[in-house]
């Protein structure tokens, strides 16, 4: 279960690599998108005078959980200077900046320790032994296993302790436990749990299972366990999000029963069943850095996203109408297929993106992010150290400084039939000119996510796959016409078109087997992926922060080449590879 688990994990690392479909319409120019302001010339977030200082506050509360200062002080400090430099922008709008953000700043940042100190958990003693216990929990997540593994796994929140127990009350937990003996769990149920309680080791790794539960905030693991009873089934909504995820299985194997091993891709992809694949499945898929795939998050959310607009505009919605259709309907996935955090964070941008682009919002591609990270950090301040997070974030960050300016100038430059005016060229030629400026965009946005996700990758994966870059290149766009016409297939099958339902089925098929003859052979090639790992611990976030930082400052100077261009990431991390990092 621990390995299933990493792998879980590291599916982020292409999270937000597999959004680019999305955020590529939205963000750069000369695609088939709406007309809109390119981000490259317009980055203004002032929403990032709240988050990076409030990001701060996060990790200074984590690394000292333990301060003298009381949270309600800590909150207290941080709204009065927040009212102080509230008072100094209002009185003096046109006064220079730095007052009032010398104020703001660490009162954000101080409200960041506040909320982190109340949300870490007591340090279990290390020294404690082991021990039998019961608990009731309210299950918050169920891991994905198949019918034939030994233990089911999850998380949740400990509600109350038979035993006499000080500190565990409303904390999360992960539990493991015994298939045969125990109750399937559902999540949002609250059930009476017997097992072996043990403390995490104080300092765990960020890439093993138990750092990996450390940064979700947890501190305690269940194993061993028997699920006992049902203390409180789970509401209307998760009953119904359950039985329709039932009916949607259904739906997709239609037309596809004489092949299971296509159907248990298309599951996969379709509602994140990542169980139902073999064991030469995933080890393909893992190996070539294309198991993201089989994570509901930015590919699928951006790709449902695409095709729930497509049909409302093609029934002649209006756009605005269409966002406010669309985007519940979203949500409707989003929670059918488990609702998973990388799920509900990729809903979150889209629906940022969305709004501040279609309802004329002063913003833009960054503060539509922004605004996005915030809100997910006060839903649940845990995620900003989790490995799925700060991958997506940044790496989508960096589509938006550094890839769209980059789409654009390779699109400026892309002139294949300059000599000729443009009325005068034939179908070929045109294909041409529109092919090539679609190669270029998906060449400069993967570039950018490419190398914002690589000291990530090495620092939480050990991995270093450059063969991921070609390999997404080709499976994304694939994939993304399955999800499409899984959904169409969907819609049909709920309406009770079942020959459509069946058509689309085919065509899902159909492209679900070129991938797989892609994956197959692309993991035999040489170079597909290295082992490795920084030599430092630290090098990791430092170097990620870092390489955001130097495209913040690439798009200030509008990446111009006297300062550096858009080689000045690509230096360093080349600098990184070469003096930080330890291959084999």
């Amino acid at each position: 279960m621990a390995a299933n688990l990493v792998r879980s994990a590291a599916r982020n690392k292409f999270e937000a690599r597999a959004a680019l479909c999305f955020f590529r319409r939205a963000a750069f120019p000369g695609q088939s998108a709406p007309p809109m302001a390119s981000p490259g010339s317009h980055a203004r977030a002032p929403l990032l005078w709240l988050l990076l200082p409030f990001m701060a506050g996060l990790v200074a509360g984590k690394l000292w959980p333990q301060l003298s200062v009381s949270p309600p002080t800590l909150a207290f400090i941080s709204a009065l200077l927040s009212l102080a430099a509230t008072a100094l922008a209002w009185w003096r709008p046109r006064a220079p900046r730095w007052p009032w953000a010398l104020v703001l700043v660490p009162g954000v940042a101080f409200a960041g320790i506040a909320v982190m100190t109340t949300q870490t958990p007591a340090l279990p003693d290390g020294a404690a032994p082991p021990r039998e216990i019961n608990v009731t929990l309210d299950v918050t997540q169920v891991f994905s296993s198949g019918p034939q593994t030994r233990n089911l796994a999850g998380v949740g929140r400990i509600v109350s302790v038979e035993e006499h127990v000080p500190g565990l009350t409303g904390q999360l937990v992960y539990f493991s436990a015994i298939r045969k003996v125990s109750v399937p769990p559902v999540r949002s149920g609250r059930y009476t749990v017997r097992g072996v309680l043990q403390p995490l080791p104080p300092e765990s790794d960020d890439a093993d299972f138990n750092g990996y539960l450390a940064n979700l905030g947890i501190r305690q693991r269940l194993v061993r366990a028997q699920i006992l009873r049902e203390v409180r089934p789970p509401g209307v909504l998760p009953r119904f999000y359950a039985a329709t995820a039932k009916r949607l299985e259904k739906i997709l194997a239609q037309g596809l029963d004489r092949h299971p091993e296509i159907v248990s891709v298309y599951l996969g992809m379709m509602l994140g069943q990542k169980a139902v694949l073999s064991a030469d499945q995933q080890n393909a898929y893992m190996r070539s850095g294309t198991f993201h795939i089989f994570s509901v998050s930015g590919l699928h959310v951006a790709a449902i996203a695409l095709a729930l607009l497509g049909l409302l505009r093609l029934a002649r919605v209006p756009e605005r109408a269409a966002v406010v259709i669309g985007l519940p309907v979203l949500w409707l996935y989003v929670q059918i297929t488990g609702g998973s955090t990388p799920a509900v964070r990729a809903f979150l941008m889209i629906a940022f993106l969305s709004a501040a682009r279609v309802f004329r919002m002063p913003g833009n591609s960054l503060a539509a992010l922004a605004g996005a990270a915030l809100v997910t950090l006060l839903l649940d301040p845990w995620q900003l150290f989790s490995t799925g997070f700060q991958m997506s974030y940044a790496v989508v960050t960096a589509l938006v400084l550094m890839g769209a300016p980059l789409a654009d100038k390779w699109l400026d430059a892309w002139r294949p039939f300059a000599s000729l005016p443009k009325v005068s060229w034939q179908r070929w030629q045109r294909w041409t000119e529109e092919g090539g400026r679609k190669i270029l965009a998906a060449f400069a946005g993967s570039w950018v996510a490419f190398l914002a996700s690589t000291p990530s990758g090495i620092g939480y994966f050990q991995l270093f796959s450059p063969g991921s870059f070609v390999a997404n290149l080709l499976i994304i766009p694939l994939s993304s016409l399955a999800l499409a016409a899984g959904f169409v297939s969907l819609l049909a099958g709920l309406c009770g078109a079942v020959p459509l339902s069946f058509l689309f089925n085919r065509a899902a098929a159909m492209l679900i087997l070129g991938m797989d003859w892609l994956v197959l052979h692309g993991t035999t090639l040489p170079g597909e992926y290295f082992h490795a790992h920084f030599r430092r611990e630290w090098l990791a976030p430092a170097g990620l922060g870092t390489l955001v930082a130097l495209m913040l400052y690439g798009r200030h100077v509008r990446w111009t080449p006297a300062r550096g261009g858009f080689w000045l990431p690509v230096f360093f991390v080349a600098l990184l590879l070469i003096f930080g990092v330890k291959f084999g």
